[in-house]
């Protein structure tokens, strides 16, 4: 039954854009509670929900009362899962995420966990018009047939064919939603974004279960919605626990997969910008939490093809990856560990699309060639022994942006002072070397993360994203605009690298 939503009059706060939607209705504003019949996402025929076979719905396992967490995850960190530890940072760390299951009895587990770790009986149960048939109609049946009562909410596409995480969505959810005892989001990114922001607004737990392995936010604390029009990063809560059946990770699409992927790779430029905050301007580190996902970098680094042939070890050493990734972020309560300036490109192109109405690819493939650009970058800054300080931008640029321009300039204009610190760095040679010898050792090589990519069979050309060389361009030269925190964008073009590079590094490393 669909339900009017009780902002959907409320202007949506980037509505002045030239929004694909902007003469529509909000596409949260059609949120559904699923019917007797629903329509299934690949054939078109309705089928009664009864009679959806799902890959994992006549394996028939016992209940285990006995928590396994992440007993499916061989790595050194698997020890720290619902536990806090002094680390050699100086810091207590807690990680709220209990268990981290990946088996093929995860589902039959499910309720037992919820019976053990929640208090009271409701649940409400978040998937969007694909995920609901392939997992959450199943956990919906689960649960319920747990003695739980549960509220089943689809949340529709919008206008570019998949769910949107933002402000407008979070608002209808809000006002859609009782208060449960626990949330469960059933799906990746958008859906497991927003059941987490929903789920910390009402001050209630929430659980992840996994439909792909396209990103590294089921365990993440983070939540990256839009608001007012513009790409950000809020905190939010961990998962209380990760529930994923290899059938079902194996059986998605494998364009998220690959979008994983392209994610997972992030962690090798993300982590020297890390390191550059850290040097210049004091930022908290933690040499655990970036070293957390090494050991299994290895596999998808020198054996890639493992993820392009799709067998059961690549694709759970991108699904490891990326929960240990998520990790990271949580313990430190940042996404430094995982997010650089590599993401800029994507968030970019995600804004530019809002403004434009031009469709972007996933979030993952974006940021696989986001990293391969930061991985240049890096490379030419290896080569620098005593650079030039060259002069900013001294403003955004308004007329690119449109009505995104001032909550773009705010975050351009507050980095003014890191600006006029990394210049005093390039103007000391000797301070510069030591800093970007400390730095660039972070990073992998360039060639390193192209080979990756391409041997994956993951997005490595603008043209696998669909992005002309034009627009990948103007997403180059103002990426550097949308965030406060400096990035290696930030420092080529001080260098006086960029913007001058932008056209050889396309033609020569992105076309």
């Amino acid at each position: 039954m669909k339900e009017k939503g009780p902002a959907s009059s409320t202007q949506h706060p980037a509505s002045s854009t030239q929004h694909p939607a902007s003469s529509t209705q909000h596409p949260a504003s059609s949120i559904q509670r699923p019917a007797s019949s629903i329509q299934h996402p690949v054939s078109g025929i309705q089928h009664p929900a009864s009679s959806i076979q799902h890959p994992v719905s006549g394996i028939q396992h016992p209940v285990s009362g006995i928590q396994h967490p992440a007993s499916s995850i061989q790595h050194p960190a698997s020890g720290i899962l619902g536990i806090s530890f002094d680390c050699a940072c100086g810091k207590r760390h807690e990680v709220p995420v209990k268990s981290v299951l990946y088996a093929d009895d995860a589902l039959a587990r499910l309720s037992g966990f919820m019976d053990r770790e929640i208090k009271g009986k409701t649940a409400a149960v978040l998937s969007d018009t694909r995920t609901y048939s392939i997992l959450g109609l199943e956990v919906e049946r689960i649960v319920t047939d747990a003695g739980w009562k549960v509220d089943s909410i689809v949340v529709p596409d919008g206008p570019h064919g998949s769910p949107i995480c933002d402000d407008k969505t979070h608002h209808v959810l809000e006002g859609r939603i009782g208060n449960p005892d626990v949330f469960l989001s059933v799906g990746s990114g958008v859906i497991n974004d927003l059941t987490k922001w929903i789920a910390f607004s009402i001050g209630k737990p929430y659980i992840a279960v996994a439909t792909a392995a396209t990103m590294n936010g089921y365990t993440a604390a983070n939540v990256a919605p839009t608001l007012e029009g513009v790409k950000s990063l809020i905190r939010a809560q961990a998962p209380l626990a990760v529930f994923a059946v290899p059938a079902v990770i194996e059986g998605a699409p494998f364009r998220l997969t690959a979008s994983g992927l392209g994610d997972a790779v992030a962690k090798s430029v993300s982590a020297a910008d890390w390191k550059l905050n850290h040097l210049l301007f004091g930022e908290y580190y933690c040499r655990f939490s970036a070293d957390i996902i090494s050991d299994m970098e290895s596999m998808y680094f020198d054996h890639p093809e493992k993820v392009k042939n799709r067998s059961p070890e690549g694709i759970k050493a991108v699904f490891d990856a990326l929960i240990y990734s998520g990790l990271a972020m949580t313990l430190v309560g940042t996404s430094a560990p995982a997010s650089g300036g590599e993401h800029l490109f994507s968030h970019t192109l995600d804004m530019m699309s809002l403004v434009d109405g031009v469709p972007h690819d996933l979030h993952g493939r974006q940021v696989g060639l986001g990293t391969l650009f930061s991985a240049v970058l890096y490379e030419r800054l290896q080569k620098l022994d005593a650079p030039v300080p060259s002069e900013m931008p001294k403003t955004i640029d308004r007329t690119f942006w449109g009505p995104l321009a001032d909550a773009v300039h705010s975050q351009y204009a507050a980095k003014k002072a890191h600006l006029e610190k990394m210049t005093d760095l390039l103007s000391s040679p000797s301070e510069w070397r030591r800093i970007r010898n400390l730095v660039c050792a972070e990073a992998r090589a360039p060639k390193k993360i192209a080979d990756c990519l391409s041997n994956g069979d993951a997005a490595h050309r603008i043209g696998d994203i669909g992005c002309s060389r034009r627009r990948a361009r103007e997403a180059i030269l103002h990426m550097h605009e949308i965030r406060k925190r400096v990035t290696v964008v930030d420092l080529a073009w001080l260098a006086g690298i960029l913007p001058e590079a932008v056209d050889e590094i396309l033609d020569r490393w992105m076309t």
